[in-house]
């Protein structure tokens, strides 16, 4: 989960689920906190109205993350199949010391809160959740387990066997393998036919 999709491996096929009205929806506030806090000699007026924006961009935010979470769980109760996510506790403990841009960003991710919300969904009805660390999941290469590095702006190539594939395409299909139980290793020869076939090709290209 990035802060303008969350990536997904559902029934042999990656999906891709839109979060841009989400951070749309921070942004927004953000920029209304901005210009109450400028009213400097109206303390009591900045800090109610501070308190009811929060609580407008709370409600707003979680009611589109209850929506889009029920819609994700129905797919996956329709191909009866739990889910693994990253493990991502204490992920902005770690990663909120860069710029002052960057905080900003890291500030609107609701990744947590997301995951919180299909979690308890799915086990509602009874689908298996599991947790994977994702450390080097977007840089190891799912077919030949090799090194991947940047290549052009967000795909990654495999420096062993120059795989040329989305990075967050890359960290979904680690993450399944790794969730299976499975150290990291390259996909079966049916996987790797069905993933070239597929609408998925544009997210890769698999080298002749």
């Amino acid at each position: 989960m990035n802060l303008t999709n969350v990536t997904a491996f559902v029934n042999g096929e990656v999906k891709r689920y839109d979060l841009r009205q989400l951070y749309h929806i921070h942004r927004t506030y953000e920029v209304k906190r901005q210009r109450i806090q400028k009213l400097a000699k109206k303390p009591k007026t900045s800090k109610k109205l501070l308190e009811k924006y929060s609580k407008r961009e709370r409600n707003r935010a979680k009611d589109f993350m209850h929506k889009l979470t029920a819609q994700i769980v129905r797919e996956l109760k329709d191909n009866n199949c739990g889910a693994i996510f990253e493990d991502l506790k204490g992920i902005k403990d770690n990663v909120l010391n860069g710029s002052k841009e960057m905080n900003r960003k890291l500030s609107k991710w609701s990744a947590r809160t997301f995951q919180f919300m299909l979690e308890y969904k799915l086990k509602w009805l009874g689908l298996d959740v599991r947790f994977v660390d994702p450390k080097n999941s977007s840089k190891t290469c799912p077919l030949c387990s090799g090194c991947m590095v940047a290549y052009e702006g967000r795909l990654m190539k495999c420096e062993n066997c120059t795989l040329v594939i989305d990075r967050d395409v890359v960290a979904v299909l680690n993450l399944r393998v790794w969730g299976a139980g499975f150290p990291p290793k390259a996909l079966d020869e049916p996987e790797r036919e069905e993933l070239s076939r597929n609408e998925n090709s544009k997210y890769l290209h698999i080298p002749t």
